[in-house]
């Protein structure tokens, strides 16, 4: 017996010792912008004045949430703020005021209320960056983009805002009103269930799997690019198996019942959902409710992450993504596992 414990005792001394010889793995991808745009609005970080001076000078609000080492928002200020079309749209009719996901400013909002500028992200419940949200004059959010969007995607939305078509009708409906090829198929894929979609499921009759719904369109770059480089991976694939996975042509009547219940079709149900791009995917719990979406362009990194939050029960615990990402990415480096979030 005393032979045995001190086995285990020297094998446990060798595994600490082991562990604490790894080697931390490389941390890559991360960018940080230098310097943001000379033209953003000088603020003093009281919101309702910046509100009430935009609305004297028929402008609208758009507020930038960023954060340090983040490659979407580096491409964004790069690409987009650096149009020369885009910038001459945005000066002309928004005032742009940056805000730091993780800042310590502090700021007053339109109510009154005092924050620092995380606690401010965390009220607006930020969860990606770049987000941006275009604001009337009332502090009332008119459109929210969670992460990066194309220069093109960029200047319909800045037509949609400054020309008030919201309005006149919603952003999807806007947009689909845009496209001009709108018949075609989607990518095919074996993992998506065929129809008819009836996905009802509460805490009286819960699921036994997470729900995926996908959001996509014929004719569509993004779509097409997204299934030629991150559907085909095995890690893609090994996570999706794990949930309930739908799709449907975020532009057809396709009927279908909502996890809530509600007979609807896709076309209409994307666009009660605010989505803002394609292809995009709602992750959905077992009672029902909305986990997290993915609703702009991503990498590998970020999309895998969202779906190992979910599959998790990560969600359960850490109300912020991004926190959650950060938390992992620190744990494989602590086993000595390369993460790089621009791949």
């Amino acid at each position: 017996m005393r032979i045995l414990v001190i086995f285990f005792v020297l094998l446990s001394s060798l595994n600490l010792s082991a562990h604490e010889h790894v080697k931390p793995g490389e941390f890559l991808g991360a960018k940080t912008v230098d310097e943001l745009p000379n033209w953003f609005k000088a603020t003093f970080m009281d919101f309702s004045e910046d509100l009430e001076e935009a609305s004297d000078e028929g402008k609208h609000v758009m507020m930038y949430f960023h954060q340090n080492g983040c490659p979407y928002c580096s491409k964004l200020v790069e690409e987009n703020f650096h149009n020369e079309n885009l910038v001459a749209k945005l000066q002309t009719n928004f005032d742009t005021i940056e805000t730091n996901m993780w800042g310590d400013r502090d700021l007053t909002d339109w109510n009154g209320d005092d924050y620092t500028e995380k606690e401010f992200s965390s009220k607006m419940k930020i969860q990606f960056t770049p987000t941006i949200v275009f604001l009337n004059p009332k502090g009332e959010t008119l459109l929210r983009l969670n992460g990066y969007q194309s220069v093109e995607k960029m200047h319909a939305t800045l037509d949609y805002i400054s020309n008030k078509k919201y309005l006149e009708q919603s952003y999807a409906s806007y947009i689909n009103n845009l496209k001009k090829e709108k018949s075609g198929t989607l990518n095919a894929n074996p993992i998506f269930e065929s129809g008819p979609h009836m996905l009802t499921r509460n805490t009286h009759i819960p699921a036994q799997k997470f729900l995926a719904v996908f959001f996509e369109e014929p004719n569509c770059q993004e779509c097409d690019e997204f299934h030629n480089q991150l559907m085909p991976l095995e890690q893609t694939n090994t996570l999706l198996k794990q949930m309930q996975v739908v799709r449907f042509n975020a532009l057809s009547n396709e009927k279908l019942i909502t996890p809530s219940g509600k007979r609807t079709t896709a076309k209409d149900w994307y666009d009660s959902l605010k989505l803002t791009y394609k292809p995009a995917v709602v992750f959905f719990d077992k009672n029902g409710t909305e986990i997290i979406r993915k609703d702009a362009f991503f990498k590998s990194f970020h999309f895998h992450s969202i779906m190992t939050y979910v599959l998790s029960g990560a969600y359960k615990t850490q109300p912020n993504f991004q926190r959650y990402i950060e938390h992992q990415a620190d744990a494989l480096r602590e086993k000595g596992i390369t993460v790089d979030i621009w791949k």
